[in-house]
């Protein structure tokens, strides 16, 4: 990897300092179950389906992968949730100008905003994260790693099995300023619980 093109200490630093920020204010929240909420705490693991439709080649939308979701209720109707994901991309072909078997992976951090159906819950975030593109140098056969921070928006929706688990659906687009491609869909479904 050219050193120009590494992400510098100041840029991880950054991330670093705005998850500790985050942390701290939901630590002055008043607690969830005080307040009505009856739990605190979510984790969720989806099965996730996308891509980015900017690469060529390699815009496909059907490569698959997961997602894990953890969250803290910081107010009622507001959620503070880390989500980590690996998306396999190009399956197993070309990627970009020069990568092969390139796979996407990310951890973001961010708000997100439930509201209460009759039978389901919906919701809105926006997540700042760190990204890495992964894969083979498509002349030299080597593994190459792009890192990057970027940005994230999507809805959620969860239909409630019972008071402690759900079925979870997501989609979310990536904003990351890789130079194989900058903006990248994802899908997901799977279960989640509370306690």
């Amino acid at each position: 990897m050219d050193p120009a093109t590494r992400p510098t200490r100041t840029a991880y630093a950054s991330l670093v300092t705005v998850a500790l920020m985050l942390v701290a204010l939901t630590a002055w929240s008043a607690p969830a179950h005080a307040q009505g909420e009856l739990y605190t705490f979510s984790a969720g693991l989806l099965g996730t389906v996308g891509g980015s439709q900017d690469a060529n080649p390699g815009d496909d939308l059907g490569n698959t992968g997961f997602q894990l979701d953890l969250s803290m209720i910081t107010q009622p109707g507001e959620h503070l949730v880390v989500r980590i994901g690996n998306l396999g991309l190009g399956d197993g072909g070309q990627f970009g100008s020069d990568l092969t078997d390139a796979d996407l992976t990310y951890a973001t951090i961010g708000g997100e905003y439930r509201y209460r159906h009759s039978y389901y819950d919906s919701g809105v975030f926006i997540a700042l994260g760190g990204y890495r593109l992964g894969g083979n140098d498509l002349f030299t056969g080597t593994s190459e790693n792009h890192t990057s921070i970027g940005l994230s928006a999507g809805a959620s929706g969860e239909f409630p099995i019972n008071p402690w688990l759900g079925v979870a659906v997501e989609l979310s687009g990536h904003y990351v300023d890789f130079d194989q491609a900058q903006i990248f869909l994802i899908g997901g479904a799977g279960l989640i619980v509370h306690f």
